[in-house]
């Protein structure tokens, strides 16, 4: 009788953490030649882009404060004046900003000192397993600053988080403050929450919110239960996640094929431990407080206005609370703009790039000139005195400077569209 209420709990269990994984509770009895047809019809844009073959200058493993091997790579050079780290969120990895990865290599190739380190969250991708079986958002922001005191222990920064990637970054101000507020020059929240996403009326977060009540309470009383069963299930059933995820994923009725793909790839590889053990950290999210942290530094908040994971008015909500942030509202977008319209989310990331550069070129100038004017105040009182030697100047008569930040162009030609900005 032990045996079979074990059985039946983990089939109840896996039934709902896989629906979930997908991405929707849709019903999914669906024959696999459908979903094979609408592959070969849909019109693709995107069918020749190497997803699994990014560009890459180095690839790392840092291993997190509580011993999970955490997979990281880098575009661009380790010296660059200006790092990007972005952060992905719930049930996806590193793929999820291959658009925008392409983009800043392009912006490096062409002579911008600019280098991104993106890396797979605890769980996730090619990083290591969860080591319990509930995972906090501080636990994800502890692992985020080891990633940057391993691989950007200098220098200036920019935080792109998507989804749980931004509440990633606002549990880091909270617990960093001291090292947010020295080295982070600019943020960009994509599609994500300051807090209340367990009062959201949508399916998907329905869904979640019945993991939270029946599923991870069951998963913690079965001693010895295998998820290695359910994710095993999960991987057999290709064909109808992708049609699951085709229509719960995208605002678009038609979206791109290889874009489909991807985030069912992301979210069927997610081991259901994942899928279950960040349940309790999204919903009970909260980081409100610290946001006036986040004030007068460059902020970009944007969102999907068909997005059902965190609706248009959390991010909304995020970007009022932050003095200064811009907001930004995709058109015709779900929980992942940086893929459904790549070109734009790129664009306005490269926006926030240049536009961090040349803010930190302007302070060090000014920084440099107040100096000097200090210098040659103190050199008159002091005539005739000897005094430190200064820096050289060089032939316009300014100070030599490590930024040496010069505008650069960056028209991102494919997936724009229009949008609404506020």
């Amino acid at each position: 009788m032990r045996r079979r209420s074990r059985l039946r709990g983990l089939a109840i269990a896996g039934g709902i953490a896989g629906g979930i994984a997908a991405g929707t509770a849709i019903a999914v009895g669906v024959p696999r030649y459908i979903a094979r047809r609408t592959r070969s019809a849909s019109d693709d844009p995107y069918a020749g882009e190497l997803f699994e073959l990014p560009p890459t200058s180095a690839v790392r493993t840092v291993v997190s404060h509580d011993g999970v091997p955490v997979h990281v790579e880098t575009v661009g050079p380790d010296d660059a004046d200006l790092t990007v780290v972005l952060a992905h969120g719930y049930l996806q990895d590193d793929s999820t900003f291959y658009f925008q990865r392409k983009a800043i290599a392009e912006a490096a190739a062409r002579g911008a000192s600019v280098r991104a380190v993106l890396y797979d969250q605890p769980g996730h991708g090619r990083s290591g397993p969860l080591p319990r079986t509930e995972y906090s958002i501080d636990d994800l922001a502890e692992t985020m600053y080891d990633i940057i005191a391993a691989v950007v222990p200098h220098g200036p920064l920019i935080l792109v988080g998507h989804s749980m990637g931004g509440m990633t970054i606002q549990a880091l101000a909270r617990r960093r403050s001291e090292f947010f507020a020295e080295r982070v020059k600019g943020v960009v929240f994509l599609s994500t929450s300051p807090a209340g996403l367990d009062t959201v009326e949508t399916k998907p977060m329905r869904a979640l919110r019945r993991v939270r009540r029946t599923v991870l309470p069951m998963l913690q009383q079965i001693t010895g239960w295998t998820p290695q069963l359910i994710d095993r299930a999960r991987l057999l059933s290709g064909d109808i996640g992708w049609l699951v995820t085709r229509r719960a994923a995208f605002a678009s009725a038609d979206p791109p094929s290889s874009l489909v793909s991807l985030v069912e790839r992301m979210n069927r590889h997610t081991p259901v431990q994942s899928v279950v053990g960040y349940v309790r950290a999204i919903l009970d999210h909260d980081e409100t407080a610290v946001l006036p942290q986040f004030n007068d530094i460059p902020v970009l908040v944007a969102v999907g206005d068909s997005d059902l994971l965190t609706p248009p008015e959390h991010s909304r909500r995020l970007a009022e609370a932050i003095r200064g942030a811009r907001f930004v509202l995709v058109a015709d977008a779900a929980h992942s703009p940086q893929l459904e319209y790549p070109g734009e989310i790129s664009q306005l990331l490269l926006e926030m790039i240049d536009k961090v550069g040349v803010r930190i070129h302007t302070a060090e100038a000014e920084t440099d000139g107040k100096t000097r004017n200090e210098d040659d105040t103190a050199g008159t009182a002091e005539a005739g005195r000897a005094h430190p030697a200064r820096p050289k100047r060089t032939r316009d008569g300014a100070h030599p400077s490590k930024w040496s930040w010069t505008p650069f162009s960056h028209r991102v030609e494919h997936g724009t569209h229009t949008h609404t900005e506020e």
